[in-house]
């Protein structure tokens, strides 16, 4: 696998397109397949290898491929791996027993993960939507969401402090100001706002208190291991169930993997009863 560096990429004043035929841009006739673009000592780079390496880059790599520039250097770090693969081999690296045991562990993945693309991935079929439909209405539980509040809230170490705070919201004073300027809470930054929040995310005192009130109520002095509160409701959420169309691709994703463990435990079921499998697990409560 090769990475390219940031600063190879660091073009500026253009935004490239994808590009979906790399290498014949020029107006002349366009270079065969098997044209050899690099040679390494005894052994070559062809436009087809050159591009299916340029191909495993990352989209956003991969998007820029179109300057010639970037063309170039990725030419050049693939010619270097090769140069440097070729010189492992020439001081029989691959024959060192921990390199050959990485290379049969990669090996095993490799066929691992070509087994399973050609017997479980292939067979999976996405589900429709009545499927998508039905699941929703026999689950509808996982797609509850909890009442929510959105509040700000002041916060001060001494009850005094609270009091004299409670007292000038009473006279009407903003209550996003007051928490600028007297909350010790890191919300205050932004006027106490602290987003909306389920009961569980607070401590009991302050959720008591806020999921009791109504949008636009302001508490009294709350407190709680952290000091005292003055809480205003600014929103509402009831209990709701999410909308198919939030969670349509949420469902469709689990069915989907469903279906995937349902094939691969049929799959390892049918080989279990061709290729016998014999555990010795008392050897390991010896050791």
């Amino acid at each position: 696998m090769f990475f390219l560096t940031a600063g190879k990429f660091k073009i500026f004043g253009a935004i490239f397109l994808l590009v979906l035929v790399l290498l014949n841009s020029s107006p002349t006739q366009a270079a065969p397949e098997d044209a050899v673009i690099a040679e390494i000592g005894g052994e070559t780079i062809t436009l087809k290898e050159f591009r299916e390496e340029l191909a495993k880059l990352p989209p956003n790599l991969r998007q820029m491929a179109g300057d010639s520039r970037v063309q170039k250097d990725f030419l050049e770090q693939l010619a270097t791996s090769r140069m440097l693969y070729q010189e492992g081999l020439k001081q029989g690296l691959d024959k060192v027993k921990t390199v050959q045991a990485q290379i049969e562990e990669a090996r095993r993945k490799i066929v691992l993960g070509a087994l399973l693309q050609k017997e479980i991935e292939a067979r999976i079929v996405a589900p429709d939507e009545p499927q998508i439909s039905q699941y929703y209405s026999d689950h509808g539980e996982e797609f509850q969401q909890e009442k929510q509040v959105q509040a700000r809230h002041i916060l001060v170490k001494e009850e005094k402090e609270a009091l004299e705070v409670a007292e000038q919201l009473k006279q009407g004073k903003d209550f996003a100001e007051l928490a600028q300027a007297r909350s010790s809470c890191s919300s205050a930054a932004n006027g106490g706002d602290l987003g909306f929040f389920t009961r569980e995310r607070m401590a009991k005192e302050f959720a008591d208190a806020a999921f009791a009130m109504q949008e636009g109520e302001i508490s009294p002095p709350i407190k709680t291991s952290f000091g005292y509160h003055l809480i205003k409701v600014e929103k509402i959420k009831e209990k709701s169930t999410r909308p198919l169309n939030e969670v349509r691709t949420a469902i469709e994703n689990k069915l989907i993997q469903e279906s995937k463990n349902n094939i691969f435990n049929e799959y390892v079921d049918t080989l279990k009863k061709k290729i016998k499998i014999t555990l010795h697990p008392e050897i390991l409560e010896q050791h």
